[in-house]
């Protein structure tokens, strides 16, 4: 399929434009859930105290993340918005601004980690897995710019409706960090270091051979030098949405952060762990629905660009039929087959032991699958009518609620035992935010009708 055929795909009768893009988009994030099981298991093998140390510093890494993730929800918006309208030029501004936004961001990000590193960690008690949790991070420090890019280029390739390209370059990320990964960490000794420089030296690659494409003429939108220049409406354009975006995303995992302070005071640095383990599960079984979302944005914000809101609504309905049907299907599995799946994760001598609370934890959290994947699939059409603000604020207000919960638990006022008081409280708080998230959705959209039919331009 050429280049065009793909845009044309896209922006045709949307569930077939999404059943299009899902099977590239699930392989791309199978290959890279495959790297981060990978990745761990093989941190797993340095013992608890590294494997914990990972596991405590993993907000971190998430936070430096976040403004790439929301540039990249960005450019997907608004470049599909303009190329539906046939504004390819405004189109190849925004993909160029958005790879200097990147490289702002990963500058500030890398400082700021820099500089409060140290007192992030005595915040969270984790003083015992300092010295491991600053290894692991010191690659992302010093190359932080790959691994914002690698995000920010993703999304600038499915805005054009290119998913056979977008899961190339996730691909080639992933599959040159599972090949690197024992040779650094095992093969030249470097430990947790090696596992941080295996993650941003193969994101380098992958991001050098996208931007490839896009220099050479791959790509219906080309960046050269006559795009590639500081242009601030079209960086405001594109921070429109993914402002609020990267807002959103910080927003989570300074919650994530905060929580891991909870779950130290309910069970230890091992209660992380388990938290972590069990999201690695809940995160592969989940790759259906984030793929189905990823194919959703672009086609709805298409159809937005053209005000086809019949295409909208089917966009969004048929995906979120999609995301709750593979939701429960998967919870269904993994609950059934726990045991198994975690004893894979606990292979090392020293996390033997802790086997039985590993997989008391996954069978419990497997109830919130389909709602998280619910909540995804209501933020993403939020952003298509440029709405992005909603769900910002929405998860400012869930995140005090989550935490709310969880320092309740943490201190025994729930008349359980602390730690689960805090994964029964995690259960809660998806499903009463799925059913909020849809609210607004369906209200906002509601609004865009009423204004079309009344003849007046949609407010931003």
């Amino acid at each position: 399929m050429t280049k065009e055929e793909d845009l044309q795909k896209m922006l045709g009768e949307p569930k077939a434009a999404i059943r299009n893009m899902i099977m590239p988009f699930l392989v791309a994030l199978a290959v890279v859930e495959v790297n981060q099981f990978v990745d761990t298991y093989w941190v797993s093998g340095l013992g608890v105290q590294s494997a914990s140390a990972i596991s405590t510093i993993v907000p971190v890494y998430g936070l430096m993340m976040c403004a790439g993730l929301g540039v990249s929800a960005g450019i997907t918006t608004t470049t599909a918005y303009r190329l539906a309208r046939g504004e390819n030029d405004v189109a190849g501004r925004l993909v160029s601004n958005s790879v200097i936004l990147g490289l702002i961001f990963a500058v500030i990000a890398s400082i700021s980690v820099a500089i409060f590193i140290n007192p992030i960690i005595d915040v969270m008690g984790a003083g015992d897995v300092r010295e491991e949790a600053i290894q692991y991070m010191l690659p992302y420090i010093l190359m932080s710019p790959a691994v914002l890019l690698i995000s920010i280029v993703g999304g600038m390739l499915r805005a054009e409706g290119a998913a056979k390209k977008s899961t190339i370059i996730q691909s080639v990320s992933a599959i040159l960090n599972m090949v690197i990964d024992p040779i650094l960490i095992y093969g030249l000794s470097l430990g947790v270091f090696g596992a941080g420089l295996s993650t941003v030296v193969s994101s380098a690659i992958a991001v050098a051979v996208a931007l490839y494409w896009y220099s050479s003429g791959r790509t219906v939108i080309r960046m050269d030098r006559s795009t590639f220049h500081v242009d601030k409406a079209a960086m405001a354009e594109v921070l429109g949405v993914g402002g609020p975006k990267t807002v959103q995303m910080m927003v989570s995992n300074l919650t994530d952060f905060l929580q891991r302070i909870f779950l130290i005071i309910a069970g230890g640095t091992p209660a992380v762990m388990f938290y972590n383990y069990t999201w690695r599960y809940i995160g592969m079984v989940s790759l259906p629905a984030r793929a189905i979302d990823m194919a959703m944005l672009p086609v709805c914000s298409a159809a937005y660009g053209v005000k086809d809101l019949e295409k909208m609504r089917t966009g969004f309905l048929y995906s979120t039929k999609l995301v709750v049907g593979f939701g429960i299907l998967f919870a269904i599995v993994l609950f059934l087959f726990a045991k198994p799946f975690m004893s894979v994760m606990t292979t090392e001598e020293s996390m033997h032991d802790l086997l039985p609370m590993f997989v008391w934890t996954l069978q419990v959290s497997v109830l919130l699958i389909p709602f998280s994947a619910m909540m995804g699939v209501a933020s993403s059409m939020l952003q298509t009518m440029k709405k992005a603000k909603v769900p910002m604020y929405y998860y400012m207000l869930w995140g005090v609620v989550k935490l709310t919960l969880y320092a309740i638990a943490a201190y025994g006022y729930m008349g359980v035992d602390p730690y689960d008081g805090i994964i029964y409280s995690m259960v809660a708080v998806h499903i009463f935010g799925a059913f909020c998230l849809i609210g607004l959705a369906v209200r906002e959209f509601r609004k865009i009708e009423r204004a079309v039919e009344a003849g007046s331009e949609p407010a931003a």
